[in-house]
């Protein structure tokens, strides 16, 4: 062998390598993290337990779970027995095949495939499919199939087939297989002259794994139950021996049973601190409202549909206290659809509990200076280690965090599959269901339908449609009669708007300055940044506006928002223009909402930024026609106009609209989307969950280059340096930097008005 000894990973020294650098260290640190985590042949863990559950899946099925699961940790890395992939891991050629369909390839071996199907429970096609695809880069139907990425055949490449029969033996003996006594794998593989002939064969493997999915439930949930405990067990193994943790110590402290949360920790830790920060702000005494005592009595699964600013949050967290009286669980879930709101879920409540964890792509940069120095708070730990990547966060016990991060396994996300320890023992709360858009919906409808867990979704508004669809998967609607409860009854049938259609533009900037001069406060939402950015420019010249939406850098973003809530406590007037950010991340009570139409849940969410509080007799809402759509589609805008006609020129009470909202909406249809965790069968392919920012790439300012090397070189993050930029504006990438971030002109960018599409030179 022209290797002294085979890696799997990395190493400073490849002569030398620490053991779980090379591929049996490797491969045994994986069945050790298998092992910790769900258990022996014997005995199942909690998790295991539970991980069954989440699938669906009879405990009975542990045998077989076990076992396959087992195999497929000690066979899912031979394919780096080679001497390509050897040559690429000391950097000294390429592979263009990948390791792991190499492995599959090895699997039809007859000696390895006699081997898997002798060994009782083992299901061969549940291995090939699960080893083929636990870096989740095999498509569907094969297209990338035996090919690297560039779609380029591997040539010529050494089998080293004493040292595959060596590491299955020597696993083999440790967990009681049988032995394999010889390989027919040949040593030299002319993989350019054998490539179809392989091809075909897997081809046809998994076609019929594919069709044995579509006709066998039982079998599609254990494939993919097998399927995702591989790739957890080989993160785990991988990770944890990278960063040098002790496994056993390590998992044993991310999933101690008797380390499970209970009603008295919400109580505790998150509903009392947060009733003594409202008294204190309120300098009145707390009190429950009637939906509120409620909540206590809802199933495990439901959907609370309350008006804006109605004490939502805290129901939901004593739904939450009440599902851990019935069964303490190991982790809650608070899931927000942006980050601002995740952030504002964490500040208000996650926070006061130790075990409380802020989860999303910028978290490390919002909870910097997220407390005030004499908020107790500002001392304790919320940071973790980001060389553990998704492992950092196993530990912790209370999330608020993005929906992306957990339901981003419906789309086979490789972070969201190595988070799903954690969301199989959670109870779970889905806020502003209502604003996810058509495939995070779709997603979320999937993973109620085929996964088992307790799950309160929440909104201020809800169409027919989805309500209908949430009724489908088992949830209650609650409060099924609003009229019923006093407390709620009296807000929603009090007058709140009064509501006007008006011209154009032009006439909306007349009414925002004379409500200004009148000492009022104004928030004037509109559809697109490049009409708030020209909204906001113009309006200046007579009076100081807040500009607020999302191209700005994060670090400016964030003071923007401070300053908008801080402008809307005050006791002066003020003249907000923002986008549809203000619809769930701006908690703040306005007097006069001037909007552009938009998809009528989103008209009734941005209503609940005006007289949030009935501060006022009414709030004064002016709505008009832009001279386009964007960014909406002629779908997502059914019933607008006949809701605005009948609102227009009326008081409005919150029932009113609910009613119009459910009689307009009532037969709108919304398309679900393809779900690669349960439509790709035995293949797995990453997917984008959700399209939100399809439209724009991440960049820094070339003016903030010295500042990213600066923050780099402490350690500390540069998310506040990153800007959205869209696609149609010239970015470059720094040789210095690599590919991520890119660098944008600062020529672009305007600190009060942020990043435009043009210099702002030319606009000015």
């Amino acid at each position: 062998m022209e290797f002294k000894c085979l890696l799997a990973k990395c190493c400073p020294e490849p002569d030398n390598p620490p053991e779980q650098a090379t591929l049996l260290g490797h491969t045994k640190a994986v069945v050790e993290a298998f092992i910790n985590l769900f258990g022996t042949a014997n005995f199942s863990t909690r998790l295991a337990k539970r991980w069954l559950k989440f699938f669906r899946l009879n405990i009975k099925y542990y045998p077989i779970f076990f076992i396959n699961t087992l195999i497929a940790c000690i066979l899912h890395d031979l394919g780096k027995a080679n001497s390509g992939f050897q040559r690429m891991i000391r950097k000294k050629g390429d592979q263009e095949i990948r390791h792991e369909q190499l492995s599959a390839m090895f699997l039809l071996c007859p000696e390895i495939k006699d081997w898997i199907v002798n060994i009782k429970n083992a299901d061969f096609e549940i291995i090939i499919s699960v080893i083929g695809c636990h870096h989740l880069k095999l498509e569907p139907r094969n297209k990338n199939l035996l090919t690297g990425e560039k779609g380029q055949a591997f040539l010529v490449l050494r089998i080293y087939v004493q040292q595959i029969l060596e590491i299955i033996n020597y696993l083999a003996q440790k967990t009681d297989f049988p032995p394999i006594t010889s390989l027919s794998l040949p040593e030299n593989c002319d993989l350019e002259e054998s490539e179809y002939e392989y091809k075909e064969r897997l081809e046809k493997v998994f076609n019929q794994i594919n069709r044995k999915c579509k006709r066998d439930k039982i079998f599609q949930r254990l494939l993919l139950a097998v399927k995702t405990a591989l790739i957890v067990a080989d993160s785990a193994g991988s990770g944890l021996s990278r960063e040098n943790k002790v496994l056993f110590s390590w998992l044993k402290k991310a999933f101690d049973e008797d380390e499970l949360l209970t009603d008295k920790t919400i109580t505790a830790k998150i509903i009392t601190p947060r009733k003594k920060e409202i008294e204190e702000k309120s300098q009145k005494p707390f009190k429950w409202q009637d939906f509120q005592l409620l909540a206590d009595t809802l199933p495990q699964r439901a959907v609370l549909v309350s008006a804006c600013g109605s004490g939502k949050t805290l129901a939901a967290w004593r739904w939450i206290r009440a599902q851990l009286n019935k069964k303490p669980t190991a982790r809650v879930m608070f899931l927000y659809p942006t980050r601002a709101t995740a952030s504002e879920g964490f500040r208000d409540y996650v926070s006061w509990a130790p075990e409380g964890i802020l989860l999303h792509s910028s978290a490390r940069f919002d909870l910097q200076n997220m407390f005030d120095d004499f908020d107790g708070r500002s001392q304790a730990d919320f940071e973790v280690e980001d060389r553990l990547f998704a492992l950092a966060y196993w530990q912790r016990r209370i999330f608020s965090a993005t929906i992306h991060q957990f339901l981003g396994v419906m789309q086979y996300s490789y972070r969201s599959v190595c988070l799903l320890p954690l969301l199989v023992d959670s109870i779970v709360v889905v806020d502003e269901v209502h604003s996810l858009d058509s495939a995070l919906f779709s997603a979320l409808k999937k993973f109620l339908e085929e996964f088992d867990l307790p799950v309160l979704c929440m909104s201020a508004t809800i169409t027919p449609s989805r309500r209908e669809k949430l009724e489908e998967c088992g949830l209650k609607i609650f409060p099924d009669d609003p009229e019923k409860l006093d407390d709620l009854s009296q807000k929603i049938k009090i007058p709140r708007y009064q509501t006007n259609l008006i011209e154009d533009t032009e006439r909306a900037k007349d009414i925002a300055l004379y409500a200004l001069e009148q000492g009022k406060k104004v928030l004037w939402v509109v559809n697109t940044v490049d009409r708030c950015q020209q909204l906001a420019q113009e309006l200046n010249t007579y009076k100081d506006v807040l500009c607020y939406h999302s191209r700005f850098k994060l670090e400016d973003r964030i003071k923007i928002h401070q300053k908008v809530v801080e402008n809307f406590k005050s006791d002066k007037p003020v003249l907000a223009i923002t986008t549809q950010l203000c619809e769930m991340s701006l908690d703040l009570d306005a007097h006069v909402l001037i909007t552009e139409t938009a998809p009528i849940t989103s008209l009734i969410q941005r209503m609940g930024r005006c007289n949030r509080h009935l501060k006022y007799d009414c709030g004064e809402i002016y709505l008009y026609f832009p001279e386009n759509n964007a960014p909406y589609k002629d779908g997502d805008l059914q019933g607008v106009r006949e809701f605005v006609k009948k609102i227009n020129q009326r008081k409005l009470r919150q029932l009113e609209l609910e009613h119009l909202l459910e009689g307009l909406t009532a037969k709108m249809i919304e398309i679900e989307k393809y779900n690669a965790f349960l439509g790709d069968g035995p293949w797995a392919k990453t997917r984008d969950i959700a399209d939100y920012n399809n439209q724009c790439v991440q960049a820094i300012l070339d003016s903030d280059i010295e500042r990213f090397f600066d923050l780099k070189n402490k350690k500390e993050p540069f998310d506040g340096l990153i800007v959205p930029v869209p696609r149609k504006v010239s970015v470059r990438r720094s040789s210095k930097i690599g590919r991520f971030p890119l660098i944008v002109s600062a020529d672009y960018y305007c600190e009060k008005f942020g990043l435009a599409k043009t210099p702002w030179e030319m606009i000015i």
